[in-house]
This record gives structure tokens, sequence and C-alpha cells, in this order.
């Protein structure tokens, strides 16, 4: 029988009751990883994955807090194993013109995008193999720089900065870190931006080469290669998966 991919791995990913994250967890179970997750809606989280032999905790956590993301690592060190990849996939933040931006909104954003991401690693890295592998969700945002999300484009360019700084340092204990910079994601965020409305989402398909708006599966098979062996010569790279907006 051929080995899966990802198979007897430990594998650790936040917000993984839905969206890109999700897409992430089902597709890593699907090769053979096996999971801690964590995610706020705790209940969601228990119906996705309470029965599934892989997953080995489900671990309640708001990731703006940092006991929530130290009950992350304890769950990790309970396992006594190593972790093969982290990926903190939460993220969001309300988009806001300049004017309108409160400091609360500004830390949210940071926190859920910046702060998250960061000090899950810090939390994970402990316990990581050699050979391991951090992916974090970026976004064409990063660098687009468009309107009304001016805290939000620039938490998420963080991250871009973020992946390259964790594959500089850690390089010498063998563990790659890289970014995915997804454009427009079928995820219930994107449904909330195009407000069903069916000119909006078709002017968005209109600019995007390949045609369709991406599926979080799409996002979900770069990072299973990302975290693989398969990416062993990867490190500090932002892979942009937008099916070609940004290059049009």
């Amino acid at each position: 029988m051929e080995r899966k991919v990802m198979d007897h791995e430990l594998c650790v990913v936040t917000g993984a009751a839905s969206g890109i994250a999700r897409a992430i967890a089902e597709r890593f179970l699907a090769e053979g990883a096996d999971l801690i997750i964590g995610d706020y809606n705790i209940e969601l989280a228990k119906e996705l994955y309470g029965n599934n032999p892989q997953v080995l905790d489900i671990v309640q956590m708001d990731a703006t807090k940092i006991e929530d993301l130290e009950r992350l690592g304890e769950a990790v060190a309970k396992t006594g194993r190593k972790v093969k990849a982290v990926l903190p996939i939460v993220g969001n933040g309300p988009n806001n013109m300049i004017p309108d931006v409160t400091p609360q909104m500004f830390h949210l954003t940071m926190d859920l995008n910046v702060f998250s991401a960061f000090f899950t690693v810090q939390k994970v890295l402990p316990y990581m193999s050699d050979k391991s592998a951090i992916v974090l969700i970026s976004s064409i945002a990063g660098f687009q720089g468009g309107k009304n999300a001016i805290v939000y484009n620039a938490a998420k360019a963080a991250v871009r900065s973020m992946a390259r700084s964790f594959a500089g340092e850690l390089a010498e204990r063998g563990i790659r870190a890289n970014a995915i910079s997804p454009g427009p994601t079928e995820t219930t965020g994107f449904k909330e931006f195009v407000n069903d409305n069916d000119e909006a989402r078709k002017g968005i398909i209109a600019n995007i080469p390949l045609g369709h708006i991406g599926k979080p599966s799409e996002i979900a098979a770069v990072a299973l290669f990302l975290a693989s062996d398969e990416a062993s010569f990867v490190t500090g790279a932002e892979v942009i998966t937008d099916g070609g907006f940004t290059n049009r």
C-alpha cells in the first residue's frame, strides 16, 4: 500500500472548524495525519472531529489569549510526540476606512492575525521535530493595499514577513517556514464581502484568469505540499494562490 503523505505525522491546525483551516484539517486527515485542533467554536469542532481517532485533542481557544495558546502547547506536550507541522490559520478583522478605525479594531485585527500566528508557533515550537514545517496564511491583501482594510492589509503583510523571519531563525534546526497568500476564496468571509451580490461576484471572477473563485481545498493542497517533505528545499517563500488575480 502506498504511504500517505502525512501518515502518522502529528500536526497542529488552529481555526479548523471552518473555512480554509477546515479544508486543511480534512485534507491532512485524509493524508494520514494525526491532529491536534484548536478552535473557538468547540461545539462545532467536536461535531466535525470528535469521533475521528486521528484527532488526538480538540482545544477550545481564543487565539488572541496567550493562556489559551499555552493550553494548546500543553495538549501537544501530553502526546509525548514531535510535531511535523504547525498551521495557525486563525485570522480576520473588521474592514473600515482610515477615519473609522478605533484602537479596539486595530488591536483586534493585529491580535487575530499576527499575535495568534506568532504565539501559536512559539508555544508549539519546543515540540517540533527536525525537518518540520510552519505554514502561515497571509493574503494577497498583504501586498495589494486595497482600500477599506488598511489594518488587515498591514497585518497580513506582517504575517508574510514573519514567515521569512521564522525561516531565517529556525533553519539551523531544520525547521522550514512559508506563507500562503490566497486570493478570493469561497469562505464565509468572502460571501459576506460580496453580500449575495451576483454582479460583484461576476466582477471578481472576470479578473481571475483561471475563471473561478478559489476553493478552500485548493488552498489546502498548497498547505499540504509546504508542510510535507515534498517541499524539503522550500523555506522563506510566499506562495500566491489566487488563480492569477494579481498577475493580470
